[in-house]
């Protein structure tokens, strides 16, 4: 039977159990407004993260998403045109590394809305 983090990462892609989220606070006219949640999820070896959309839900706005790790292979990179998330992306995760993400989002007009937020280490080993 699936956890209720494990139905809610399968729902993006993500294996595992959600283990960290993170609100993102968009920039100019958008600065009181949290514009994209982080959804982070752990399976014992990897970390997935998705970055969900909390405007503009249902048109296809840029997001320029990235997830980065202390161990080899990073980052993970998801630029493009989304409607409701970006990801999910993946990334190893050894006994001592940590994790942590930078996004970028437009409006629909192209107007940068989050400007290159970066996350703090977390998910450390």
């Amino acid at each position: 039977m699936m956890t209720a983090g494990e139905a809610h990462a399968a729902g993006y892609g993500c294996p595992g159990n959600l283990v960290w989220q993170q609100d993102i606070t968009g920039n100019g006219s958008y600065s009181n407004t949290v514009v994209a949640t982080i959804y982070g999820y752990w399976n014992g070896v990897n970390n997935c993260e998705v970055a969900v959309k909390r405007v503009f839900v249902g048109q296809k706005t840029r997001m320029d998403f990235w997830l980065y790790s202390d161990t080899p292979g990073s980052p993970a990179h998801d630029p493009g045109e989304y409607s409701s998330y970006a990801g999910p992306l993946t990334a190893y995760n050894n006994a001592h590394g940590c994790v942590w993400e930078e996004i970028s989002m437009w409006d629909p007009q192209g107007h940068e809305i989050a400007q290159a937020y970066w996350g703090s280490k977390h998910n450390c080993g």
